[in-house]
């Protein structure tokens, strides 16, 4: 409902709510990315810090491309809804777009962080654990694309046991919750009429996105252990 209001009577607040998911978005990465490179606080890895920025940088060139993408897919569903009255699904394809733009995205950043992730626990830059990842590749690739298979299993499985846990554990724990405690947890959205709905719905979405992260992270702590201890690449503890 929220969405469909947005993208029709309320087509005016369009960029307000699309600049603020992308900042909450942004912000997300940006802690995820800074966990990856910083095991402590960055002033103990301050040749790092250039490879950090340099991986905003280049999120900030990902995501504005598909933001050209996405204006250029609207302005063509306005003309062709305009002047030829041919009814594009704008609402289905931006769902669409952008489910498989951020299951791309946890697929990329997830796969290059595990195989640099021996790399980068000794300390090495970006470019130095690029180019000996790159090099243990070369002598390897049968065993890459085993191991990169298997990550890519693993994560559908997680996702999958996510789903089940939701359904079996966690709704059946919200609804016991408010039987016997009287505490419920309302993440819906409201129709957009004013500045204040916008922002409303943005915290709900927040929320929600946060929540989720934490209830999926023992799932994908316990299968993050696995993928750790099955990794190919092993390094001798650094002296």
């Amino acid at each position: 409902m929220a969405l469909s209001n947005l993208l029709t009577h309320r087509l005016h607040y369009l960029p307000l709510s699309f600049w603020g998911v992308l900042l909450f978005f942004i912000l997300f990465v940006m802690m995820k990315n800074y966990t990856i490179y910083f095991q402590t606080a960055h002033h103990h890895s301050k040749h790092l810090v250039s490879d950090f920025w340099d991986s905003i940088i280049k999120l900030h060139v990902m995501l504005f491309i598909v933001l050209i993408i996405v204006m250029v897919f609207f302005v063509l569903t306005s003309f062709m809804s305009y002047f030829y009255e041919i009814r594009l699904p704008l609402k289905q394809a931006i769902a669409l777009f952008f489910r498989l733009f951020t299951i791309l995205m946890i697929f990329f950043y997830y796969i290059a962080a595990m195989w640099l992730s021996p790399y980068r626990e000794r300390g090495y830059g970006d470019k130095r654990s690029q180019t000996l990842f790159g090099g243990w590749l070369s002598k390897n690739p049968g065993v890459a694309l085993q191991y990169t298979i298997f990550l890519i299993l693993l994560v559908f499985i997680a996702v999958r046991l996510y789903l089940l846990m939701i359904s079996y554990f966690y709704d059946p724990l919200f609804v016991w919750l408010k039987h016997y405690l009287s505490f419920s947890i309302h993440l819906d959205l409201v129709p957009l009429t004013n500045i204040g709905s916008i922002f409303y719905n943005l915290f709900m979405l927040e929320v929600a996105f946060m929540l989720s992260n934490l209830l999926f992270y023992p799932i994908i702590h316990f299968f993050q252990v696995v993928a750790n201890r099955l990794h190919p690449i092993k390094l001798k503890p650094k002296v």
